[in-house]
């Protein structure tokens, strides 16, 4: 299923760098979930929240968000399946710039209406807060480009890489891309076809290069999960499928389901996580010519041509992109469809979340209703421990399924917080000198359950300028709007803050921050602001 999130920017344009305040992307490059202390947002503030201002956009358009500010105010980017982008001022809800950057291609091609009406940008945009460009990709087509039939037919559908300036959102020099019609660094075979996949998890920037995972567009066609990692200065572009070399699946049949071997890289909308230099993600189902479908051990650096059902680490260099090191749970082909691509990886802060042995973490999650706390530089491979099962530092069980990924507050003590569907959100306080006890113990629920299989947000995390006692934890619910919790739970509990009522949620949505207020997209697909302030509501775009 792919559904929607919303992007939500905030950014300074020049001449003035960007603020601590700023939330340039979807949450932080390591994916961990705690998005820093320089929001002004505290319990005794939140305490306070009215709404600010809302937008109502136009029928059918699905949104996403970010946020950055220009010169004395912030601005709030946005982008949606109708390749419509927008900046607003973030303090009063004035659009200041709107511009189609391309016609959105009609979903009713597809045979499928589960995302939006039309499809255009779907991803969450990464804002350059040197450049003041917002970088993303646009899916359009082109009548008749590769078969007859106008623009309906998905093989007339592409995808460019779009480059605008926040400041009045015209594309920069040499932009857009066109990233069709190329074959896979690891497989020629496999040619990127854009009207054949979805370009679904939040981008990440990395310096000069912006990375895109692409996954199956309502799960058919003949498709295989693609990481496209372009260097902005360059224009370079490379493509690394997930299923490559002379025994992954393949056919020229263009319709087949799953007959480029699958392997989406689709995460629920999360972002690819990096530590600085290499990124980190997970790969969902795969086609049936998986060489590793047995149980015997495999080591994470061995080099597979053929990924599926993996969280892996990958390295770009002169020869492009390269595979470091891999995990896949030792009962993978038994989950029932459970699949650890519905969720993210995270890179805890590695100041806080270390041990004797273990200098940095990571955590994956997955639909199979386990947590994977694992050592970054080990990930963990395949049946690799001693018993044939999982070689991970951790394996937290829970009630239910994770789309997206935790969150984490590297705070007093540490704790990660997982939100699954028909379940309660928890908090999992760190012991770092845990030796053979759990790295993390069930440190607090949350009241109330979430009934909303697929629905639920991906946590984040604030507090105000690291004070103990600040921290608040943020999810969304499809019903139930947006939520906030103290980060620190009281007698094992998790408790609620209270907050103006938001009308629902998209689902896997997240908020997004500004400088003393929060910005979320709800169930009516509307632009909400919430500060302490007054109410205004602006009309749609």
């Amino acid at each position: 299923m792919l559904l929607l999130a919303l992007l939500l920017l905030i950014y300074l344009a020049p001449p003035v760098l960007s603020a601590p305040s700023d939330s340039p992307r979807d949450a932080d490059v390591a994916q961990s979930g705690y998005v820093g202390s320089d929001h002004n947002i505290g319990p005794d503030s939140v305490s306070r929240f009215q709404h600010l201002w809302n937008i109502t956009f136009k029928p059918d358009e699905k949104v996403t968000l970010g946020l950055q500010p220009n010169v004395d105010v912030q601005i709030v980017f946005t982008a949606s399946t109708e390749n419509v982008v927008r900046t607003i001022d973030a303090v009063t809800g004035e659009i200041l710039f709107e511009r189609q950057v391309a016609p959105p291609w009609p979903m009713a091609g597809a045979n499928c209406d589960l995302i939006s009406k039309n499809l255009g940008i779907m991803g969450t945009p990464v804002i350059h807060p040197e450049y003041d460009v917002a970088f993303f990709f646009v899916k359009s087509y082109i009548e008749d480009y590769r078969v007859p039939g106008g623009a309906a037919p998905p093989l007339n559908s592409v995808y460019y890489f779009y480059a605008v300036y926040i400041d009045g959102l015209g594309d920069v020099y040499k932009f857009p891309l066109f990233i069709d019609d190329v074959g896979a660094d690891n497989d020629p075979r496999k040619i990127f076809l854009g009207g054949l996949v979805l370009q679904r998890p939040s981008l990440l920037a990395v310096g000069d290069v912006v990375y895109a995972g692409f996954g199956g567009l309502c799960d058919a066609f003949n498709y295989t999960g693609t990481l496209v990692a372009i260097n902005i200065n360059t224009r370079k572009v490379n493509r690394w499928v997930t299923q490559g070399g002379p025994s992954s699946p393949w056919t020229s049949d263009w319709a087949k389901r799953h007959g480029g071997g699958a392997g989406g890289i689709w995460q629920a909308g999360m972002g690819l996580a990096s530590d600085g230099q290499d990124v980190y993600f997970s790969i969902g189902n795969g086609g049936s010519a998986d060489t590793n479908a047995s149980i015997v051990p495999i080591q994470g650096k061995c080099h597979q041509d053929i990924l599926l059902e993996s969280v892996v680490r990958v390295s770009l260099n002169d020869s492009g992109v390269q595979l470091v090191d891999f995990f896949r749970p030792f009962d993978y082909l038994s989950d029932a469809g459970q699949d650890i691509g519905s969720g993210g990886v995270s890179i805890l802060d590695p100041a806080v979340f270390k041990t004797s042995t273990t200098t940095r973490m990571g955590v994956a999650t997955s639909r199979n209703a386990k947590v994977y706390v694992q050592d970054l530089d080990d990930l963990g491979g395949y049946r690799a421990s001693a018993n044939g099962t999982d070689a991970v530092l951790q394996t937290i069980h829970l009630n239910g399924e994770i789309f997206g990924g935790i969150g984490s507050y590297p705070l007093e003590g540490g704790y990660i917080y997982v939100n699954p569907s028909n379940a309660s959100l928890a908090a999992y306080r760190f012991n770092p000198s845990a030796g053979k006890s759990p790295l993390f113990t069930l440190a607090g629920t949350s009241s109330a359950s979430n009934p909303h299989c697929g629905g639920v947000g991906i946590v984040t995390v604030t507090s105000s300028n690291g004070e103990p006692g600040s921290g608040i934890v943020w999810v969304t619910d499809v019903e139930r709007g947006l939520l906030a919790y103290r980060a620190v739970p009281v007698n094992g509990s998790l408790v609620e803050l209270g907050l103006p009522t938001v009308e629902g949620a998209v689902k896997y949505g997240r908020p997004v921050f500004g400088d003393g207020r929060v910005y979320v997209v709800d169930g009516k697909e509307r632009l909400v602001a919430l500060g302490v302030g007054g109410n205004r509501t602006v009309g749609g775009g």
